[in-house]
């Protein structure tokens, strides 16, 4: 079976008071799963966050992020840590509140 190569999205901070952003690592989609993995630069390289759909309506698309809780080396399931949203027409951006972080962390297409 041949891997398919996902594309590298941009991952930015941005601060809800100055509007402007910071660079917050990559995202890569997984066709398979459906859902995003999160690469977030700030967390240790073993921390992997990932972004599913949750749901649709009234032109929103709404996400859940979630990370795997580790027992013994092996993941034993995934927590919720935050939740996202975006346009239904656009797709992108997507934007997420993580737990303790103040800043949105913001899914754009493309590097």
């Amino acid at each position: 079976m041949k891997e398919r190569k996902s594309e590298k999205l941009s991952l930015k901070w941005l601060c809800p008071l100055t509007g402007k952003t910071h660079p917050a690592g990559v995202a890569f989609y997984n066709q398979d799963q459906g859902d995003y993995r999160l690469k977030v630069d700030m967390l240790p390289e073993d921390k992997v966050l990932y972004l599913k759909t949750s749901s649709m309506t009234e032109g929103k698309v709404f996400y859940r992020i979630e990370a795997a809780v580790r027992r013994n080396g092996r993941v034993t399931h995934r927590a919720e840590v935050g939740t996202g949203y975006a346009s239904v027409n656009e797709g992108y951006p997507i934007y997420m509140d993580i737990g303790p972080y103040s800043r949105q962390l913001v899914l754009e297409q493309g590097l």
